[in-house]
């Protein structure tokens, strides 16, 4: 499915979506249309409940649970059995993004459970006066850029900054790259290559709020969000130039503070990737929630 044809389901999947509560950053048209460039997402009805397969060279998986109010124990079969397609179930053949509260209707006896990497919620105020000494450190970074590059300006972003954007993108994880020796971290800096500049191309269609960060009139970082909810703006991709100290403490700070997040008290920063770094990044800004999820997979 091309990116236009994606894009024509957006009312289908966030109608669907409204239907009930959106915990999850996954629970957003954003989520998926980012990797539209790695599977071919198929739209079904089952039972009364949208089902957003992601099919791919070595199978088939269910992105979210089934969306609708009439999801039971019932669907799941069905959705089982379309991913199989008469043949053998295989590991891969799964359901990813399960909230918590949803857990209870897959049973124990019949589904695999795997707890997935938890996502971290903030509250808003909290990442915008960086009060006391558990901010200090934060607090620093931010007046250290402040006093180290005064011409600077956090403006909306253009097209005209794409290259630019995915230029400082390069240099980013080509340094971070290079600096970890992971393979699966590696392979996640690539992918993401392609699911920002995916996401900054269309970033307008999908209603993104992006903003720049400029540095004597050169890109230094972007950041770029949606709205999960009504109370929940969904932080999904903040790079900033690892040679300016401080630059994305500012970033993270003014992002929030931005008008275009006013009606929102909560930031969600999406999970840490299963790394030690990020979680200890995402731990310092003390979140005030972190949001469980998980895979379900059928026994074999």
């Amino acid at each position: 499915m091309n990116e236009r044809d994606l894009l024509e389901k957006k009312i289908l999947v966030e109608t669907c979506l409204n239907k009930g509560a959106r915990p999850l950053s996954s629970f957003s048209f954003v989520s998926l249309f980012a990797w539209g460039d790695f599977f071919d997402f198929e739209f079904k009805m089952i039972k009364d409940c949208l089902c957003i397969f992601a099919h791919g060279d070595p199978g088939s998986f269910l992105y979210l649970p089934p969306l609708g109010n009439n999801f039971d124990p019932s669907t799941i079969e069905l959705v089982f059995a379309h991913m199989t397609q008469g043949s053998k179930l295989r590991p891969v053949n799964r359901i990813e993004n399960i909230p918590s509260n949803l857990l209870s209707s897959f049973g124990t006896s019949d589904y695999n459970q795997y707890l997935r990497p938890v996502e971290y919620v903030y509250r808003k105020e909290d990442l915008i006066a960086l009060k006391g000494n558990a901010y200090k450190s934060q607090r620093h970074d931010c007046n250290s850029f402040c006093a180290h590059q005064k011409a600077h300006s956090f403006e909306p972003y253009s097209e005209d900054d794409l290259d630019l954007c995915m230029g400082l993108y390069e240099r980013w994880a080509d340094h971070r790259a290079k600096a970890n020796s992971d393979d699966v971290y590696r392979s996640m800096l690539q992918e993401n290559r392609q699911v920002h500049a995916r996401l900054l191309k269309f970033g307008k269609a999908l209603g993104l709020v992006i903003r720049v960060l400029k540095v004597d009139g050169h890109i230094a970082g972007y950041t770029f969000g949606f709205a999960l909810d009504e109370n929940t703006f969904c932080i999904y991709a903040e790079i900033a130039d690892l040679k300016i100290p401080g630059s994305a403490a500012y970033m993270f700070k003014n992002f929030c503070a931005d008008e275009q997040l006013k009606g929102f008290n909560r930031i969600n920063t999406m999970d840490d990737f299963a790394m030690p770094n990020v979680a200890r990044a995402k731990q310092a800004y003390h979140p005030s929630e972190l949001v469980s999820s998980y895979t379900v997979s059928a026994k074999c």
